[in-house]
């Protein structure tokens, strides 16, 4: 019942200075900039390429509950928005199985909910079923076109939600949205269980991470925050080539050809420290199996 991963958005404290960062080390260029009265915020929308996007959102006033929630996580994954083509069995669906719609709305071009964090693993959610025939993702592109800018990723590809208990999780999303998992696997250096979700395009998808021991950096995440938005994932072309742009870039990160017990899974991959881009936890793969377009979901999917 989701068809695409279309967006992720960031809380951040700076906007002007967190999109330049990630002009500077993405190539992510803002193609929007919105203020909304309604919820005391103001926003820009970068493209991540192939129709995927990242939103910047930063609240205009301390005292709404987006404020309180900046000021007591800090910068961070706020919102993951996924495009559906059912938006009526999904919502009754959802409705069924007692998950907090907190917002319904409609626009002149679409139809969205909001769902509740509590209901959704500690991830925000944002499902959107487009009313017209145009596959833009943004309505209202004021001064650049999403499709001349050139960002250093090709998508958007994957978010994962790290979660107490993968079993269930995977399960209830099971239930909620009609996600299968195909593949599950374990990852010795980050000390993860994974189970892998694509959605209806069949070129996005979910991830649903579990701590496998109690001092690993998720592991203390998870006891510090609780259940939520973890990672946020994006195709590259040439990692190697981003390497080294980034080297003299003044950024945080690692690659996978510098991590201990890091096994080839047909992709080669740069890990973009928090601390970086306020907040949000950036993995860029490149793609190497010759078949498979994206390994992480395994050798079934496509």
């Amino acid at each position: 019942m989701l068809h695409k991963l279309r967006q992720i958005s960031m809380l951040v404290s700076n906007l002007p200075e967190t999109a330049r960062v990630y002009k500077q080390v993405l190539g992510m260029e803002s193609i929007l900039e919105e203020k909304s009265s309604v919820y005391s915020l103001q926003s820009q929308t970068l493209p991540a390429g192939n129709g995927t996007f990242v939103g910047l959102i930063q609240p205009n006033t301390d005292k709404d509950p987006i404020s309180k929630y900046l000021k007591k996580r800090g910068p961070s994954p706020y919102l993951i928005s996924f495009e559906t083509k059912c938006f009526d069995n999904l919502i009754s669906n959802l409705k069924a199985r007692n998950v907090e719609i907190t917002e319904e709305g409609l626009t002149l071009t679409s139809r969205y909910a909001f769902l509740h964090p509590k209901s959704t693993n500690g991830a925000f959610i944002k499902v959107i079923e487009r009313l017209d025939s145009a596959d833009d993702w943004v309505e209202d592109s004021s001064d650049v076109d999403a499709n001349t800018v050139r960002p250093r990723t090709l998508q958007l590809r994957q978010v994962a939600v790290l979660v107490k208990d993968l079993d269930k999780a995977t399960k209830h999303w099971q239930d909620m949205f009609g996600v299968i998992p195909t593949r599950r696997f374990q990852i010795s250096f980050t000390d993860l269980e994974i189970a892998v979700l694509p959605l209806g395009d069949k070129n996005t998808f979910i991830e649903l991470a579990q701590p496998t021991s109690g001092d690993s950096p998720s592991a203390r995440f998870l006891d510090k925050y609780g259940e939520g938005i973890y990672l946020t994932i994006f195709e590259i072309e040439n990692s190697l080539e981003l390497d080294r742009y980034l080297s003299g870039q003044n950024v945080r990160y690692t690659t996978s050809r510098q991590t201990n017990n890091y096994v080839n899974l047909g992709f080669n991959s740069i890990w973009i420290h928090p601390s970086t881009i306020s907040g949000a936890f950036i993995q860029l793969s490149q793609v190497l199996d010759p078949v498979n377009p994206w390994p992480p979901a395994g050798d079934d999917w496509y």
